[in-house]
C-alpha cells in the first residue's frame, strides 16, 4: 500500500497575537517547539504545542517550562489551542458561546470570552429579549476578560434586559467572497447620508452600492437605492453617498418585537461610471481560498520567540 504520508515545516517569529499557518491542502496534525525558549530560563513559559485530527475544535496539547533545569509540564487546552481553518463562500463559526448573561446598548456581557479578541467578529443567535440581533455579524471592541466586551459600531441597537444562553459564535473566516456585504446599523438624514456597517468595510470611494433597507428600519426610501461611495471614515467605519436622505423617515435599528425582518445591508455592485477606470474590486478576480491552522498564543509563546513548527498529512489507522 502506498505511503500517503506528507510533512511541512517552516518557521515564523512570534508577534503576540494568533498565528495562521496556511497549509497545502490541509493537515492531520501540526506540532510547534518554541526555539527561543528551549534552552533558555522562563518558569511558566511555553515550550511547545501540538493538535490531531480528532481532538475538539480550538483545544490542543501544550508543553510549559518549569524552570531553568528544563523541566516540563504537559496540559491540554479546550479553548485556547489550535483551530483547522478552511476558507469558503460562507463564514466560518467558532465554538458556540453560551455564557452570555446580557445585551445592554453595544455593551454585551458574558462569563467566558476565551476564543475572542478586540478586532474580531462575533455573530448573535436567538437572544431572548434582543431577537432583531440574531445572524447580525458584529465587530467586537474593549474586552474585559471574562466579564464582557462592546460592539464597536453598533451603538444603542439592542433591548436593554437579562438574556438567556446560546447566544454568539465568534466568526473565525469570514465569507470568501469579495467584494462583501455588510450590516447597516445606523444611516443620517443628510445632504449625503453617512452610512456606518457593524463590522470594518474596507470599502473605497468611487464604489458603487445598493441599500437593503427593510420597512423594519424606518427609513424605506433608502431600500433599493444606488449610490456611489465619496467619502470613507474608517474609525468611525463609516461611508458617505452621493444620496439626499434629508426628507427621509429616521433610521431606527429594530427592537426586538420586530423580528422576523431581513438585516438593513450594503452591497457593492461596481464602480461610479464617471469615474476614470480604475480596478476598485480586485479581489473578486483572485481565488483567496484557503486551508490552514490558526494557533492560539496560548500555545505559542510571548512576542519575539523564534517557533519552528512541523505539520503533516497522514494514513489514519483505526484503533478503535
Amino acid at each position: 500500500m502506498a505511503n500517503e504520508t506528507k510533512i511541512f515545516q517552516g518557521r515564523f517569529t512570534f508577534d503576540g497575537v494568533e498565528e495562521l499557518l496556511v497549509l497545502p491542502g490541509g493537515v492531520d496534525w501540526v506540532e510547534l517547539v518554541n526555539y527561543s525558549v528551549a534552552d533558555a530560563a522562563g518558569a511558566g513559559e511555553v515550550v511547545g504545542g501540538y493538535w490531531q485530527r480528532g481532538m475538539d475544535d480550538d483545544a490542543g496539547i501544550q508543553w510549559i517550562k518549569l524552570g531553568a533545569d528544563d523541566s516540563t509540564e504537559i496540559d491540554v487546552t479546550a479553548a485556547d489551542g489550535f483551530t483547522e481553518i478552511v476558507t469558503a463562500p460562507v463564514p466560518q463559526l467558532g465554538a458556540l458561546n453560551n455564557t452570555v448573561t446580557r445585551v445592554n446598548g453595544a455593551l454585551v456581557s458574558l462569563g467566558a470570552t476565551a476564543g475572542l479578541q478586540e478586532g474580531g467578529i462575533v455573530r448573535f443567535v436567538n437572544i431572548t429579549g434582543a431577537q432583531q440581533l440574531g445572524g447580525i455579524d458584529f465587530e467586537i471592541d474593549t474586552i474585559v476578560p471574562n466579564v464582557s466586551f462592546n460592539l464597536s459600531f453598533a451603538a444603542a441597537v439592542a433591548d436593554t434586559g437579562v438574556q438567556v444562553a446560546q447566544t454568539l459564535y465568534p466568526v473565525n473566516v469570514e465569507g470568501q467572497f469579495y467584494p462583501r456585504r455588510r450590516f447597516i446599523s445606523a444611516i443620517t438624514q443628510a445632504a449625503n447620508a453617512v452610512v456606518t456597517l457593524t463590522v470594518s468595510h474596507a470599502y473605497e470611494v468611487g464604489q458603487t452600492v445598493r441599500f437593503l433597507v427593510p420597512a423594519a428600519y424606518g427609513m424605506t426610501q433608502m431600500n433599493n437605492l444606488l449610490g456611489t461611495i465619496t467619502a470613507v471614515d474608517n474609525a468611525l467605519n463609516t461611508i458617505t453617498v452621493d444620496i439626499d436622505s434629508q426628507a427621509f423617515t429616521a433610521f431606527a435599528f429594530p427592537l426586538t418585537a420586530a423580528v422576523p425582518f431581513t438585516p438593513a445591508q450594503v452591497i457593492p455592485v461596481g464602480m461610479d461610471s464617471s469615474e476614470d477606470y480604475v480596478n476598485l474590486l480586485p479581489g473578486e478576480l483572485e481565488n483567496e481560498g484557503y486551508r490552514g491552522i490558526l494557533c492560539r498564543p496560548e500555545v505559542v509563546g510571548l512576542v519575539g520567540d523564534v517557533v519552528y513548527w512541523r505539520a503533516g498529512v497522514s494514513e489514519s489507522v483505526d484503533n478503535e
